[in-house]
């Protein structure tokens, strides 16, 4: 066999591997696109018509932008919408600093690492409608183990959390942080295990103590995890509706209304599918414009690191 024939072959067979490649790239590319873009396109076709749902074989009226000018001036949803920025901001919040407290103790820790990671994702891995179940039942009024435990305490009656316009969202709130702050310790927690341990021996010889190591050499080592968990958990709590669901249904009255429990009502309640195309397309563009602010800090941290 001449020395010519060998790379020739080769290249054949690099040739056909990257075609070979290009088709199991392809195939699942078309289905994602025609399973992503095909509903997208319809919902926005949708959401420009008036269609009632029950009226099954009456004409849709061409209505534009007027959904979306209703959406801009409906009370319901600017409640809904205040609603869902508190239970954001709050969950959010907590849970970063949660994670980060709870992620920097078990950096600290020698023995017993891996049990504890065990123990503590274990919310995470129950599924959000088993949780708000779960907690349904210990937060009720009569016979939840808290109120029993208030009564217990001196309390005249049990504490109805999910009933009380003034803590049923601070009870949802308190419900997703025991669920997802597991998630954010686990992210953290993998962002301090790959910071070099030159550093930490450097600034232990320079007198630095545990405040001040986590203030100058973790929290900028895990910017980008801390980042990454504000993109997952904004995009997750602000289109929360299987917990507020099962919970409250969205009360008592409005106190627990949001965008997502809205846009279902919306469709499912009322029947009102065009006004539900346009506000679900709304949580859609406001869910795409916070993605993009996060992405671009977390490429402008890569590029300045």
């Amino acid at each position: 066999m001449s020395e010519f024939t060998l790379p020739r072959r080769r290249s054949q067979w690099d040739r056909e591997g990257r075609r070979l490649g290009r088709l199991f790239i392809a195939l699942p590319a078309a289905m994602l696109i025609i399973l992503i873009a095909g509903p997208l396109i319809y919902s926005i076709v949708l959401s420009l018509f008036e269609w009632q749902i029950t009226d099954v074989n009456r004409d849709k009226p061409f209505v534009g932008l007027q959904n979306y000018l209703t959406l801009v001036t409906d009370p319901m949803v600017l409640v809904a919408l205040r609603n869902t920025v508190v239970y954001v901001i709050a969950s959010v919040g907590t849970e970063l600093v949660l994670g980060f407290i709870i992620a920097s103790a078990l950096f600290e820790l020698t023995r017993g690492r891996r049990l504890a990671n065990s123990i503590i994702l274990l919310p995470m891995i129950v599924a959000p409608v088993i949780t708000a179940l779960l907690w349904r039942y210990l937060l009720d009024p009569q016979y939840g183990l808290v109120s029993r435990i208030a009564t217990g305490l001196g309390a005249e009656k049990g504490i109805d959390f999910f009933g009380n316009p003034d803590l049923a969202l601070p009870a949802l709130i308190a419900v997703d942080i025991w669920q997802w702050t597991p998630f954010v310790i686990l992210i953290l927690h993998a962002g301090m295990l790959g910071i070099p341990e030159d550093q930490f021996e450097a600034a232990g010889i320079d007198g630095a103590g545990r405040i001040r190591i986590s203030w100058s050499i973790v929290l900028p080592a895990i910017l980008p995890q801390i980042l990454l968990v504000l993109l997952f958990r904004t995009m997750d709590t602000y289109r929360i509706f299987d917990t507020v669901f099962v919970l409250t249904r969205g009360g008592p009255g409005t106190a627990t209304e949001t965008i997502g429990l809205n846009t279902y009502r919306t469709g499912f309640s009322y029947f009102e599918m065009g006004y539900a195309m346009a506000l679900s397309v709304f949580i859609l563009v406001t869910v795409a414009i916070i993605s993009t602010v996060y992405i671009r800090l977390l490429r402008r941290r890569e590029v300045f690191r």
